[in-house]
């Protein structure tokens, strides 16, 4: 363990990126305590993919190992992409052809809690504290403000609250639907479909998204997530499909619904003072590109590496933490920008009328995850560390 900093840091959210950072940084003698809304660890959804920019990022962390030894199979793995056509006779569009050193992961959610929790000291984290306020002390620190009237007071403030972020607001700024859009797309979980197996191949994790103009509009005032749609409904929605479609979906024997949302406009900052945001509380984005987790830890693991740096320190923080600023905007952006592309194709919301042909499906979808999974995060990390401290912390 690295010698303990003279800083302290309150993360507000406990969910998967708030846990790897959490770990992370306990680990590097850094004191962080987790705070969770709900009366213990858990996580919504089903499987989740990582890229190689996510392993690596796990990595980076600390922690790629403990999620190892708790995912089934308990190793690293690529699995081909292929586009088949959803109605008619599945026609075959596109094969997204890996190399054999290409590195990722599929996990189940709760599983990856799992690996992490025990790893956290059970008095740097507690439960029922959902954040109701983020402000500012005559000090400089940072004081969060939990629903039962209770509070705490640290250094540094990380946003890991998730899509519906009250930390959002102090870094952003007000804004009358906190920054977040309804994508007017809906998916049925439990008009494409995407599968891929987790939990040792025995639970296919099924995404059978149904969308009626992927535009953005305000978020939804009612639910977003209702569970237990009476599966007609998921059927109506697929009903000129093909006949594979529907015998996968046939499987889903309680389907749930989840309205998609993201947040809209893009933040252009994800610093203010000494709160930071990491995660869907910084830049929530469609899935499909299924990089939005990954973006997460690739937020974690620059915070990571910016606050355990030997030379960092109470007095240089507010500088160190304008390293993350420059750099976590413009990349999870891109990607943000990148992941909704794919979605209009996904969705066959191409330029010509009538969507895109298969030929032009194909040319769109060419390349596009090379500059999610192979941009050189560790380098560019340790570039803007050296720069900062060899001009004596300054930019």
């Amino acid at each position: 363990m690295a010698a303990q900093k003279d800083f302290t840091v309150v993360i507000v959210g406990g969910g998967m990126c708030g846990l790897a950072c959490a770990t992370a940084l306990l680990r590097a003698g850094v004191e962080a305590h987790v705070f969770e809304s709900a009366p213990k660890f858990d996580e919504v959804g089903a499987g989740v993919g990582l890229g190689p920019n996510a392993v690596k990022a796990l990595q980076g962390l600390g922690v790629l190992d403990d999620v190892l030894s708790r995912a089934d199979p308990p190793k690293l793995s690529m699995r081909p992409y292929t586009f088949i056509t959803g109605k008619g006779n599945h026609e075959h569009i596109f094969d997204y052809a890996l190399s054999a050193n290409e590195i990722g992961l599929s996990i189940y959610r709760p599983v990856f809690l799992d690996a992490l929790v025990p790893k956290i000291d059970a008095k740097y984290t507690h439960f029922d504290k959902r954040a109701i306020q983020v402000a500012r002390t005559p000090s400089g620190r940072h004081v969060v403000t939990f629903h039962d009237n209770t509070s705490v007071e640290a250094d540094l403030v990380i946003g890991a609250d998730g899509i519906k972020s009250i930390t959002r607001e102090f870094v952003a700024g007000p804004h009358p639907h906190n920054h977040l859009a309804y994508v007017n797309t809906d998916t049925y979980r439990g008009m494409h479909v995407v599968t891929y197996p987790i939990r040792g191949n025995e639970l296919l994790n099924i995404g059978a998204a149904v969308s009626s103009s992927f535009t953005w509009s305000p978020p939804r005032k009612d639910t977003w997530v209702e569970r237990s749609v009476p599966a007609k409904e998921m059927f109506d929605a697929y009903g000129d499909w093909g006949h594979d479609i529907k015998t996968i979906l046939s499987h889903i024997k309680d389907p749930s619904r989840w309205c998609m949302h993201a947040v809209d406009p893009p933040l252009e900052h994800y610093v203010k003072d000494k709160v930071v945001l990491v995660g869907d509380a910084a830049h929530a984005m469609v899935p499909h590109l299924g990089a939005g987790v990954g973006q997460g830890f690739e937020d974690s693991y620059v915070l990571y590496r910016l606050l355990t740096h030997p030379e960092t320190n109470s007095t240089n923080l507010s500088g160190v933490l304008r390293i993350y600023d420059t750099i976590r905007p413009p990349r999870a952006s891109m990607v943000a920008r990148e992941s909704a592309r794919m979605g209009r194709l996904y969705h066959g919301f191409g330029p010509g009328e009538g969507g895109n042909t298969i030929k032009q499906t194909q040319e769109q979808v060419a390349g596009i995850w090379e500059p999610v999974w192979y941009h050189d995060l560790e380098k560019e990390v340790s570039q803007h560390l050296n720069r900062f401290f060899a001009h004596g912390g300054k930019l």
